[in-house]
């Protein structure tokens, strides 16, 4: 397990920047067709250090990165936070050996719970009457579990490059 007790500058020293990329990801200018069929990069990241950290604010960080998500795109306030917060509650909490899992188990599970938790606040979109009508909720759903792996693979290489300690090196293989 990453451990933020001891090294905490650099468990937030990592963290940061990798919110940061991830925030530029989600709102980088891209072809339309790439654009509509985009991962939630900024939820793997939150997902990697909820899972595999000590990390006790991943609920609050999510809901604050989201909330930066919906300023920065001009979303309805509040509708990335609930997307963001709700799959990194969802899997913290109904997921506790996540960690456990073998990588395909885990795309399955991101997938489908950002298509569930995708179809609630379009739901939530329509009753405020924000929401445009667009069928596409798979594609984007299956490209964030196709992403999962990429950036379990990046976080875990940059945790191991800035020597982020790990308590428990079974959870982390």
């Amino acid at each position: 397990m990453i451990s933020g007790k001891d090294s905490g500058n650099s468990f937030l020293l990592l963290l940061v920047p990798m919110l940061f990329i991830g925030l530029i990801l989600q709102i980088i200018h891209l072809p339309e067709v790439i654009s509509l069929n985009r991962p939630d990069f900024l939820t793997l990241i939150i997902l990697f250090f909820a899972i595999y950290s000590n990390f006790s604010l991943k609920i609050e960080t999510s809901w604050l990165v989201g909330i930066f998500l919906d300023l920065a795109t001009g979303a309805p306030l509040g509708i990335n936070a609930l997307i963001i917060s709700a799959q990194i509650y969802l899997i913290t909490t109904q997921f506790k050996n996540f960690y456990k899992y073998k990588i395909w188990q885990q795309v399955i599970i991101v997938g489908i719970i950002n298509f569930l938790v995708t179809i609630l606040c379009y739901w939530v979109e329509h009753i405020i009457g924000r929401s445009y009508y667009e069928i596409n909720f798979l594609i984007p759903s299956i490209s964030t579990a196709v992403f999962w792996p990429i950036v379990y693979s990046i976080c875990l290489i940059l945790c191991s490059t800035f020597s982020v300690s790990s308590d428990d090196k079974e959870k982390l293989d």
